[in-house]
């Protein structure tokens, strides 16, 4: 977080807040990041920029719900335990999330809300057990679904978890299907509940996929992400990961202490865990007719990382040998240090970029002043073809960590996007202006009369229109 911390980036909707101070409820129905930001992280009706607080206040979410899940599945005495959880926060695709300033404890307060539940499995399945249980699955689950849908799939992926610890344990499954029955059940009445709220607006659509193309959609919402996780990963995150699965799958069969079969057994019951994780982990996301795709839509990866590598750490016996234990633990721990390095390189580089689509910025928003009086350009729509791109340092990044250029892209600051460009331009500069647009790829500022050409930009006037060719 440091590094994090350094970069001082705001996205787009870290701008608008701390100009507007407005909350989530017109943001997908986010009743509940408004709620916690208002009432308990503020005590204020207005929102203001106070980070590094606010993502202080989202690690201690972040770190309850790591070691909730080392409670559930691990020992919380052991450190390779307490290592392997930090998987949660720690993959590119959670570590984005922290990077927001109003919305990351909002984000860390979806993922604790859908680990407490939880708490309340016992051994036995006394009735009054499994109301607790329900009725801790609703409103957890409300509190997600009205915070950030997309760790409703943290919720799934415990109780999948869950049916494999039992099961690796020979434990009685009568007791747990009940509880995942009484789960499925709050899920569905937690997702009704959700659907009935008044609809609010929102930058993509929620629509659902339709009965007819229900299993169809799901198998190509199950293949994109799988997709976007494998061209997302650099190559040694994808070796060690591959490696630590490996390791566990070895882990498993050779510390079941049963004959031969109970442990190939075991082995494909962990598999078969694994395969079904990555969807579930996605949750009601998979559900979507335009499924998102976007680093913050796969958060739920880091968690079954940690499940996977917890479970696996924790069937180690207390004799067993250091040597095969430590080349079994060895890779997990790896991938573990490859993404806290990269943590710190995301954070550089987005300062980095952060330095360098201001400066071009600054220059773009110079060149208009130096061409245009205020009133002038008041009475102007913009229009912006181009893009500010990434800055050289941050392409070596980039080339390292393919997933560094879709992170960048959610916080770009550059004229290139729309609404980046119309914050940037009217809050950060002072220009007003009455429309702004952004030119398709393909289209390009012709037919008009060139009044600027400078290094880093152009200026085409077209009758009422300003064209901006970044170049």
């Amino acid at each position: 977080m440091l590094a994090i911390w350094r970069s001082g980036v705001s996205f787009i909707d870290d701008n608008g807040r701390a100009l507007t101070g407005k909350g989530w409820t017109s943001d997908f129905n986010r009743y509940s990041s408004s709620i916690l930001s208002f009432f308990l992280i503020q005590l204020n009706t207005s929102l203001v920029d106070i980070s590094p607080w606010s993502q202080i206040i989202a690690m201690a979410f972040l770190a309850t719900a790591s070691l909730l899940m080392v409670y559930y599945f691990g020992d919380i005495h052991k450190k390779t335990h307490l290592i392997a959880s930090t998987l949660v926060g720690l993959t590119p695709f959670t570590l984005v999330c922290w990077l927001y300033k109003f919305d990351a404890p909002c984000m860390a307060m979806a993922l604790l809300t859908s680990t407490i539940p939880f708490i309340f499995i016992k051994e036995s399945s006394a009735k009054k057990d499994l109301i607790k249980f329900t009725i801790a699955s609703i409103i957890g689950l409300l509190i997600t679904l009205t915070s950030y849908q997309a760790f409703s799939g943290v919720y799934l992926l415990i109780a999948l978890a869950f049916a494999l610890k039992y099961f690796l344990g020979d434990q009685k499954l009568q007791p747990l299907f009940k509880y995942l029955g009484c789960g499925l059940f709050g899920f569905l009445i937690a997702g009704i509940a959700f659907k009935l709220l008044p609809t609010a607006s929102g930058y993509r659509s929620i629509e659902t996929l339709s009965l007819s193309n229900l299993i169809p959609g799901i198998f190509h919402n199950i293949a994109n992400i799988s997709m976007q996780i494998f061209a997302s990963f650099a190559p040694g995150w994808i070796l060690f990961t591959a490696l630590s699965l490996i390791c566990a799958s070895i882990a498993i069969f050779i510390n079941t202490k049963s004959k031969t079969s109970r442990k190939f057994i075991n082995l494909a019951a962990f598999i078969i865990f694994f395969l079904l994780a990555i969807p579930f982990s996605y949750g009601i996301y998979l559900l979507l007719a335009d499924a998102p795709t976007n680093p913050r839509s796969l958060i739920g990866i880091g968690s079954v990382l940690a499940i996977s590598a917890i479970i696996a750490l924790n069937k180690f016996g207390k004799n067993q040998n250091i040597y095969i234990k430590t080349i079994l633990t060895a890779p997990a721990i790896i991938l573990v240090y490859l993404f806290f390095i990269y943590s710190f390189a995301i954070g550089n580089a987005l300062s980095d970029q952060y330095e360098y689509s201001n400066n071009i910025n600054a220059a773009v928003a110079d060149s208009l002043t130096q061409t245009y009086s205020r009133e002038e350009l008041a009475a102007k729509k913009l229009k912006v073809h181009g893009d500010i791109g990434l800055a050289p340092n941050v392409q070596h990044v980039n080339d390292l960590y393919p997933i560094t250029s879709q992170i960048i892209d959610e916080f770009q600051t550059g004229l290139s996007q729309t609404t980046w460009g119309s914050w940037r331009l009217r809050f950060n500069y002072g220009l007003e202006y009455n429309h702004y647009e952004l030119l398709e790829q393909g289209a390009n500022c012709t037919n008009g009369k060139i009044k600027y050409d400078g290094y880093y930009n152009s200026i085409i006037e077209q009758d009422d229109n300003i064209c901006i060719e970044i170049k």
